[in-house]
């Protein structure tokens, strides 16, 4: 496994009620549509299994990754009271096709934690997302999707999304010391849509958050990437996840047609990626449910995916993989538990999902 350490020197259309009103301006947190912004580069520092880790650095979160199926995994830290007690950690199942299929977990530390220790059969990295020195980044920190320019679908609405760029992505995590990109991007016509969350809870940067996960999938996990097509914080806001091409829009080969729409492969449903669009919530929803904010922008975002790609979100299907030809029966707008073994979305969240998701999705469309 290819491992770096570096250590180095308005909701998202949340007021959307009908497909046919378009917000007429952005959330505040997408104000400032260009120009260079400068955040930290991501921290951590590595380590392997089991043990009293002393990182000798502040950090902000341990990334964790096991065995998928391991259901034991927990960990404690060390503040100035000494060693607390276990707490267990929720591994997500996930990963690229091409790999064997992998489990990560991202654990937000007490203020002034100096130690960690961990309790899993895979390895772990204490994460610094504040301290780092700046990354320069440059281009839009908002597009829309679909663009704005486009006439895609009748009466659809454009989503505004917070850019790669926007967020802080630190672009050279998907290339190899050689150059080489270390996940190239392939397409294939969208069959369903997925719906996650991250399983950790969130804190005062959002973006910092996502730089968060975007390090576990791309770095600890040497993935090259972010494995969500896009994801949605506790206000609302969308982000562009997977990297997609460099035309600025998000998910799709190109401006997305109805039943021709093609997305990247990502990493969120392991066997079921291909044309399986993949939208993640910030936040931990095992007991409590999601914000009204990040609902609403969760419903716009899939009502707006089921217009531009023609997928019916209240449809069976038989969902088959392009590569193998294997069938595996399920909903088009699915919650990750549907299609493997896992607690994600969470189960509160998952317990409602009908109602405060896919009701509200399919009326929409109606």
């Amino acid at each position: 496994m290819r491992r770096r350490t570096l250590l180095a020197g308005a909701t998202a259309a949340a007021g959307l009620t009908a497909l046919g009103t378009a917000p007429t301006t952005a959330h505040p947190a997408l104000a400032g549509d260009s120009g260079d912004r400068v955040v930290p580069r991501v921290l951590a520092s590595p380590s392997g299994p089991g043990g009293l880790v002393r990182p000798g650095m502040r950090f902000d979160m341990v990334a964790v990754t096991g065995d998928p199926g391991e259901a034991d995994a927990a960990v404690r830290f060390e503040t100035a009271d000494g060693l607390g007690g276990w707490h267990p950690v929720h591994l997500h199942s996930g990963g690229r096709d091409d790999r064997d299929p992998a489990a990560g977990a991202l654990v937000r530390v007490p203020e002034g934690a100096t130690g960690y220790e961990v309790s899993s059969r895979g390895e772990a990295a204490a994460v610094n997302l504040r301290d780092g020195e700046g990354l320069r980044l440059g281009g839009p920190e908002q597009a829309w999707l679909p663009p704005r320019s486009a006439d895609v679908a009748r009466g659809s609405a454009a989503l505004p999304f917070r850019t790669r760029a926007g967020w802080g992505a630190d672009e050279s995590w998907r290339f190899g010391d050689g150059g080489e990109d270390l996940w190239e991007a392939e397409f294939h016509p969208v069959q369903a849509l997925t719906v996650h969350h991250t399983a950790m809870p969130t804190g005062n940067d959002h973006a910092a958050d996502v730089r968060a996960v975007y390090y576990l999938h791309a770095v600890q996990q040497a993935w090259g990437d972010i494995g969500y097509h896009l994801l949605i914080d506790p206000d609302g806001v969308v982000y562009e996840g997977r990297h997609s091409g460099g035309d600025r829009v998000p998910v799709f080969s190109g401006v997305p047609v109805p039943g021709r729409a093609r997305s990247v492969t990502a990493g969120h449903v392991y066997g079921v990626n291909h044309g399986n669009v993949g939208v993640c919530l910030l936040g931990d929803f095992t007991d409590e449910l999601p914000t009204r904010a990040a609902q609403d922008s969760l419903v716009a975002v899939l009502r707006v995916l089921c217009a531009v790609t023609g997928v019916d979100p209240a449809a069976r299907i038989d969902y088959v993989h392009p590569g193998t030809g294997a069938v595996t029966p399920g909903d088009a707008l699915s919650r990750h538990r549907d299609w493997l073994a896992t607690e994600c979305p969470g189960n509160a969240f998952a317990e409602v999902f009908d109602s405060a998701v896919r009701r509200r999705v399919v009326s929409g469309l109606a």
